[in-house]
């Protein structure tokens, strides 16, 4: 029991449909500890007291005001990652939605049994959008990153494999694709992953893809 319990992962939710909020539930594996709250309020509320490690909000919520709303709530949780889930949306929509702290667009349509893939990939520090999401997020961030001389040199002096991988990242690729493109292991990519963040002093993936996709 007391195994289980540590490898819970703690997740909230806002799905203001009812019926869709149960089908979720039943589709998530045991291993989440779901909370579900009416609005985006409540759930803050309860952030003061528990910080989940996943939060899934539907889109319906930011309609019209993504810019403010994902953002505060983003800020607020900044220990969570958000995932959003909706109808199909135009990739403009989904692009804001990243630019304003979500790790990813879940499309309603999908089978509820690749949620939890999305959440897992999310958990691991990856996003979950179709790929041409993230190269039309890279292009539309227009400004230049200031690179400090401290990344200049840790540009140096990664090796060639983590440039490879560093690379691919710009590209919109995955771990898993990564792997198959370099023929290496995910656990690989990962590690990689981990050092280039390090030596680069960069928080997650898709900073590492605006910084390449600009050097290139």
């Amino acid at each position: 029991m007391n195994e289980t319990t540590m490898t819970q992962t703690c997740l909230f939710m806002v799905i203001p449909d009812q019926n869709r909020l149960q089908a979720i539930k039943q589709a998530l594996p045991e291993h989440y500890d779901v909370n579900d709250f009416d609005n985006i309020a409540s759930l803050l509320s309860a952030v003061n007291e528990i910080s989940p490690q996943l939060i899934l909000c539907h889109q319906s919520l930011f309609e019209g005001e993504m810019d403010h709303q994902l953002s505060a709530l983003a800020q607020q949780c900044e220990g969570s990652r958000v995932l959003i889930i909706g109808p199909p949306r135009p990739m403009a929509i989904q692009i804001e939605a990243l630019k304003q702290g979500a790790r990813g667009y879940f499309n309603q349509e999908l089978a509820l049994d690749k949620l939890d893939d999305a959440m897992q990939l999310i958990m691991n520090g990856e996003v979950w959008v179709e790929r041409h999401v993230i190269s039309g997020l890279i292009d539309e961030l227009t400004h230049k990153p200031e690179i400090s001389d401290a990344q200049r040199q840790a540009l140096e002096s990664l090796s060639p494999k983590e440039t490879e991988v560093a690379k691919l990242v710009s590209h919109g690729a995955t771990n898993k694709m990564i792997a198959r493109q370099l023929n290496i292991t995910e656990r690989t990519v990962k590690a990689h992953l981990t050092t280039i963040f390090q030596k680069m002093n960069l928080p997650d993936r898709l900073s590492l893809a605006i910084l390449f996709r600009d050097l290139r």
